[in-house]
């Protein structure tokens, strides 16, 4: 039933009357009945017909403003509730429009929707509308569409997914003056993609499902999945022998919710099932059983597990809910999974932020070109349980065989021992070393530094491939001695050592991208940093072009963390790295007490100088032409593209998007001259991998105070620094002591005469002299067999240069000056610290006047 003319019919209080009144050619009018348009007119409205049928809706009808729908289960009884309405519409003098009232109807269009017995479903008649729409021409008229659309969004499975690319244009054109658009840009903007979601959305709106009324007196089925994408869940009943959809929802992620740190896979999922029982499907849920599934096999343990004090909150929310949680793998989980994994407005899907480093599953299927034209789903990250790591240790051939003695506490005897397989007696070996936690055996080792223990869980066989590959393959392919100080820090199995070589050693990636290190060809010196952003060196490295035009990169590692960041740019001017440097380092980590670099004029600028006069850092170089000077970003940016070569070939042209990854998985695996990985020197503790939740090594909340804490963590420190310092000590003479044994070339005099290495040539210089012609003599040769000597041109003893010896060859066949002149003073050089291994390289060279501009750098 709809009544005639509703507002109107409500009269309007004397004393309000003015407040209606409207200006005229004849002067003043004023309302008696209520008008359309007044702000508060809808609400006295609804606020009156729930005074007249509030006892009655819900229960035997259902009210909105003037629209009435009366609801009976036979002739009788819907005879008697039409009696009580038309009574009491009758008794307070409102009159309902024949013309408008449908009775005695199975099938009624009420509010835009088609309301039968068998469920609800969109009305044709508007819908209908949708199929003749025309293709938006402007802002406006898209966002009308959207608005339509939408209201029948509950009927159309995904429809996040589908409007997306519509959302973003509204998003990519509104902003910042949508009504100066002009139907030009419009129509530039539209594109395919948009055109597909367009005609997606009609045929979607057009064919909508039928969804069923909610049987509350069956049970509800309630299907949850979540991914870094999104929320999702459909809520069902099985009735009359088939499952019928009562509801969909879906919602994008909030910003908090995207950090992968903080929100683990089963965290969300967790997060998915609290949202749709205690918001999206409260007044269904609350007061009636409810199974719920969920293809999250961590979340099924949800009453037994160790819950963080957020988990503990939520759980305390949904206790007020009868449901029972049921594992379902994500093959049949497809309804949920769909609707997590959509690219809600405003968000990127998880290819596009991690295209190629340390995300599982993502490299494989991110190749496959015939996932664009279906759902973009992802498989969720395996994850394991401490009662599931505990059941495949126990079924496993090797641990199976230790765990029978472990039970009853004590080792095999010799004779027993005979019947033993190779491996497991190797694993016996570390008995006295092996410890049982929750049901799981782990091995306890200690650090040789003497630093904290480790717990390695004793890894099953069937996980072996699964392991290796996420700190290999996903961790972006690093060698053999970094990959084995991943995995020593997580699990144990006998003879992983060779294991670990054989992998990588068999990895076709790396057999395709990898070369082989070069020897170092001269003397080597040291100069260590102390502590973390005493010295941050600089270089900048060109990679290939990118698709958005981006080729350089500059790395700044700090010396004794060995933490480095790479940032693309545009160009590799003064102002830009005097730009990325400070926002990218010191608004980070602070400023440091050295910077060094080459002798680029971007690193030798006017500008880079007062920037550190401003800052009080000090400022050193290496000498002309010799890159290894400045080792360790030399060697970082080798490290860099050995990661960004092992990507998809169809990846590689978005490099700049993997390169996040590749310094993660840099940064987060201990370095071999330190011992430690460079996040936990830099922050003071390990980050949390995947591989961590497959493996169950959740961190437990820290229970003391957090005084305590806080004295633990300068312990850790303390012990780390230490180790590092020594370390970094320790490996720098090893190198020295191979480098030097390979040193061929002979150190200079005083007074020699000396060829220098000619870079002045430009283009193809296969045939082209490598040294000048100019011939130098050494006017001051280091002491103790340093690396860096002073020259000057025997025509002109006025230019002194400073130079590698690596950049130097003896003439042969003239005898040197025995004497120097007397006019020319050498003012004495401050110690030089210069090595040339390709791993920590530095020296400081004290800039003079006639140095300045005597070797230009334009290319390295």
């Amino acid at each position: 039933m709809d009544l005639a003319s509703g507002y109107n019919q409500v009269p309007v209080a004397e004393g309000d009357k003015s407040k209606t009144a409207f200006c005229t050619p004849f002067g003043l009018f004023e309302w008696n009945r209520m008008p359309f348009g007044l702000c508060n007119a809808p609400s006295t409205f609804q606020r009156l017909m729930e005074r007249l049928f509030g006892d009655q809706q819900c229960q035997s009808l259902l009210l909105y403003l003037d629209d009435i729908i009366v609801f009976s289960s036979s002739v009788d009884q819907h005879l008697a509730r039409l009696e009580v309405v038309l009574s009491r519409l009758q008794r307070e003098g409102l009159k309902a429009k024949l013309s408008k009232c449908a009775f005695f109807k199975k099938e009624v269009h009420y509010l835009g929707h088609v309301i039968s017995s068998e469920g609800v479903s969109t009305d044709p008649g508007k819908v209908e509308a949708v199929a003749q729409w025309p293709r938006p021409t402007n802002v406006s008229e898209l966002r009308s569409f959207l608005g339509f659309a939408s209201y029948y969004r509950r009927f159309v499975e995904g429809f996040a997914k589908l409007a997306a690319p519509l959302h973003r244009l509204v998003a990519q054109l509104a902003n910042p003056k949508p009504l100066k658009r002009s139907a030009r840009e419009f129509a530039e903007a539209w594109s395919a993609e948009c055109q597909c979601s367009f005609e997606g959305l009609k045929g979607k709106l057009t064919t909508a499902p039928v969804l069923a009324y909610a049987d509350f007196s069956l049970p509800f089925i309630l299907e949850v999945d979540a991914s870094h994408g999104g929320l999702g869940a459909v809520l069902s009943q099985e009735q009359q022998g088939k499952v019928r959809p009562i509801a969909y929802g879906s919602r994008s992620l909030r910003p908090t919710e995207r950090n992968t740190t903080n929100y683990s896979s089963m965290k969300l999922e967790f997060l998915a099932l609290k949202w749709a029982m205690t918001e999206k499907f409260r007044e269904y849920l609350l007061g009636h059983k409810c199974v719920v599934f969920t293809d999250n096999n961590p979340l099924s343990y949800l009453t037994s597990a160790k819950l963080g004090a957020m988990e503990q909150r939520w759980a305390a929310q949904v206790a007020a809910f009868d449901f029972e949680i049921k594992y379902r793998s994500g093959k049949s989980n497809r309804n949920a999974d769909a609707l997590s994994r959509q690219n809600f407005p405003g968000t990127v899907e998880v290819q596009e932020l991690c295209p190629g480093v340390a995300v599982p599953v993502v490299l494989q299927q991110a190749a496959q070109v015939e996932l664009v034209a279906q759902v973009n789903q992802v498989t969720s990250f395996p994850c394991s349980s401490v009662s599931d790591m505990g059941a495949q240790q126990v079924v496993d051939p090797v641990i199976g065989e230790l765990l029978v003695f472990w039970r009853r506490k004590s080792p095999p005897t010799p004779e027993e021992r005979k019947k033993l397989s190779k491996l497991a007696i190797i694993l016996f070996r570390q008995w006295d070393r092996l410890v049982e936690t929750d049901g799981v055996l782990y091995r306890r080792v200690f650090r040789p530094d003497g630093g904290e223990e480790v717990f390695q869980v004793l890894l099953p066989a069937v996980m072996k491939h699964e392991v290796l590959t996420q700190l290999h393959q996903q961790h972006g392919h690093q060698g053999v001695e970094r990959t084995s100080q991943l995995v020593r820090q997580r699990c144990y199995w006998p003879g992983m050592s060779a294991d670990i070589a054989r992998w990588c050693q068999e990895c076709e990636r790396c057999q395709c991208a990898k070369g082989f290190p070069t020897a170092p060809g001269s003397f080597m010196g040291h100069l260590l940093a102390a502590r973390p952003n005493e010295i941050l060196a600089l270089d900048f490295t060109v990679l290939e072009p990118s698709r958005s035009g981006l080729e350089n990169v500059l790395v700044m590692t700090d010396i004794f963390t060995k933490y480095t960041l790479a940032v693309p740019t545009r160009d590799q001017r003064a102002e830009t790295v005097a730009q990325v440097l400070v926002v990218e380092w010191v608004c980070k980590f602070g400023v440091p007490g050295r910077i060094h670099s080459d002798q680029g004029r971007n690193f030798e600028s006017t500008l880079i100088q007062q920037l550190c006069s401003l800052y009080g850092v000090e400022k050193s170089r290496t000498t002309p032409y010799h890159p290894a000077g400045n080792g360790q970003c030399e060697r970082f940016n080798r490290t860099l593209h050995d990661l960004l070569r092992t990507l998809p070939l169809s990846k590689k042209g978005d490099w700049p998007f993997c390169l996040p990854q590749a310094l993660f998985a840099y940064n987060t695996t201990p370095h071999q001259a330190t011992g430690e990985s460079p996040h936990f020197l830099m922050f003071g503790q390990e980050p949390r991998l995947p591989v961590d939740f497959l493996l169950g090594r959740v961190q437990e909340p820290f229970a003391g105070s957090v005084h305590r804490w806080i004295l633990e963590q300068q312990d850790r420190l303390q012990v780390a620094f230490k180790g590092a310092r020594e370390r970094l000590g320790a490996a720098a003479d090893r190198r020295k002591a191979r480098h030097d044994l390979q040193v061929k070339e002979a150190p200079l005099k005083e007074g020699q005469l000396v060829y220098l290495r000619d870079y002045s040539v430009r283009g193809r210089c296969k045939i082209q002299d490598l040294w000048s012609s100019v011939v130098y003599q050494v006017l001051r040769a280091p002491k103790e067999g340093g690396p860096v000597y002073t020259i000057a041109p025997t025509t002109d003893l006025s230019k002194v240069k400073q130079v590698h010896r690596s950049l130097l060859k003896a003439l042969i066949g003239q005898d040197p000056p025995l004497e120097l002149p007397d006019p020319l003073v050498i003012e004495p050089l401050q110690p030089l610290e210069e090595e040339h291994d390709e791993e920590d390289l530095f020296v400081l060279v004290p800039e003079t006047p006639q140095d300045r501009g005597a070797y230009k750098h334009t290319t390295k």
